[in-house]
Parts: structure tokens; sequence; C-alpha cells
């Protein structure tokens, strides 16, 4: 080998050595400092860009159906649940009673969730905080669709997961473990309760959520809180509680054919 050869080399080791890939940063035995978490998360967020992938309690399980865009957000999501409706009506009886009735029915209903990226606004003109979020309802009692919009909230589903995945919240370098049978490495924060959620008691102090990111592909693989036991309380710890994501490129999650989605708040 020449010398130009030699320096050419010796260059290039020296930027692999100062500029470590996002695959070697996930991969390195030390923790992450703020700007290399900044460069693995971008690059999870590219490597999710466009792919559908099923959030659910346990790999492979049932569980909303999301495509994925470049900021680390949905663009559309899918839901399937159903819904108890109470009906209760009055009827008088022979001896001038009156006796009350209650019925029941059940409804099955598939939303379908658009988030624009378009600045939410009021059909009044009237400029409305966040983001445009067209949903799309389906009842399987009257076999149709309609569509409304609205704001995104603080309260969207799998909100906390796009928020670490999307780098809204600031997360800490953890260790690497497999998950699902993959090598991921932790991205770990705080976890407290989103503004405006109803909690059934105080959180236990050490709390934390973790985003799991695959270290040869750099999908997230796994999003979970972790709560420390309360013995005051009488509760145990609970060492993972969360969604995986199951990427199936079969999963088809777009709006509904012939519905005019509203373009404003009314």
């Amino acid at each position: 080998m020449n010398a130009a050869s030699l320096l050419a080399l010796s260059i290039a080791l020296l930027a692999q050595t100062l500029n470590p890939s996002p695959r070697e940063l996930v991969n390195a035995a030390r923790p992450l400092v703020p700007a290399e978490i900044a460069a693995v998360l971008t690059a999870s967020r590219q490597a999710i860009d466009g792919k559908a992938c099923r959030l659910s309690y346990g790999p492979g399980g049932p569980g909303p159906e999301v495509l994925m865009r470049s900021d680390g957000r949905p663009r559309y999501m899918r839901l399937a649940s159903g819904v108890n409706i109470n009906r209760f009506s009055t009827s008088a009886s022979s001896n001038n009673t009156t006796r009350r009735q209650e019925t029941q029915t059940h409804d099955d209903l598939i939303n379908l969730i658009d988030y624009t990226g378009r600045p939410a606004r009021r059909c009044d003109g009237s400029v409305e905080p966040g983001e445009l979020v067209i949903e799309y309802e389906h009842r399987r009692s009257t076999n149709a669709w309609t569509a409304k919009a609205r704001a995104r909230t603080l309260m969207e589903v799998g909100a906390p997961i796009f928020d670490a995945l999307a780098g809204v919240t600031r997360v800490e370098s953890g260790e690497r473990k497999q998950i699902g049978g993959r090598w991921a490495r932790a991205f770990r924060a705080p976890w407290t309760l989103p503004s405006g959620a109803q909690p059934g008691g105080p959180l236990p102090a050490g709390a934390t959520q973790t985003l799991w990111i695959d270290v040869e592909s750099l999908l997230p693989l796994r999003w979970g809180v972790s709560l420390p036991a309360a013995p005051e309380h009488g509760t145990p710890p609970i060492p993972d509680y969360g969604l995986s994501f199951t990427y199936d490129a079969s999963i088809d999650v777009r709006p509904p054919d012939g519905v005019a989605p509203p373009d404003c708040i009314g």
C-alpha cells in the first residue's frame, strides 16, 4: 500500500471514529450523549417512515394499526372497538304505576384517524392550536361512514410512544437486551401520567417509560412502562407494561373511499 492510500485509509478510519453511524451508536457499550441519542432517534424515524405496523400488548396480537410518517408520528391509525348502548323506556301498568325498562344493544365501531400534518383551524377562519385531525367512524348498525375534524390532543392513542420517538420526550440511553428474539437498546425517561388523565392514585417514585430500538434495523420494537413496588399500597412491581410493534406490509391503513373529509373544525 502506497503512502497516499495509507493516508486515505487512515482518514476514513478516523472519520468513522469521530462520526460513528447511528447503528454503531445504538450498539455502543457506553451511555450515549444527547447529540448521539438524537442521531439514533433521527435514524429510527427514517427507518420507520412509510412502514405499517400493529401496536399490541403481546407480540403479534391485535391492536391499533398504524402507518407511520417521517417525524415519528402516525400518518393514519385504525382502531376497532365496540360500544354498548343503553336505552330506557317507561310504560304505564294497569294499576296506574309507571314501569321503567332498560334495554341494551351493542354496536361495532371502526375509527380511522388521519393525522394530516396541517395546522388546525376553525371554519370561521380562526386558528386552533395543534395539528388538524380527520376522524372517520364506521358503525355496523348503520353500515355508514361519518367524518369530523378536530385538533390533535395530548390524549391521542399511543401519544407517549410517539413523543419519545419524535424526540419531544427527553430520553437517556440504557442497556441492551433481547426483545422478541432481537437485540434492542433501551431509551428511558421518567414516566408521568399525561395531562388530563384520570389517575387511580399517585404513581410510585421511580416510574419509568422505555422505548426499545432494534440495534440492526433501528426500528422501534417495544414501548413499556415500569413501576416499582409500592408496599404502602400493597402493590407489587410492574416490570414492563406496554405495547409491541409488529411490522406487517400487508396492513392497508387509509381513509375510506367516497367520504368527503371536512377541512376545518365546525
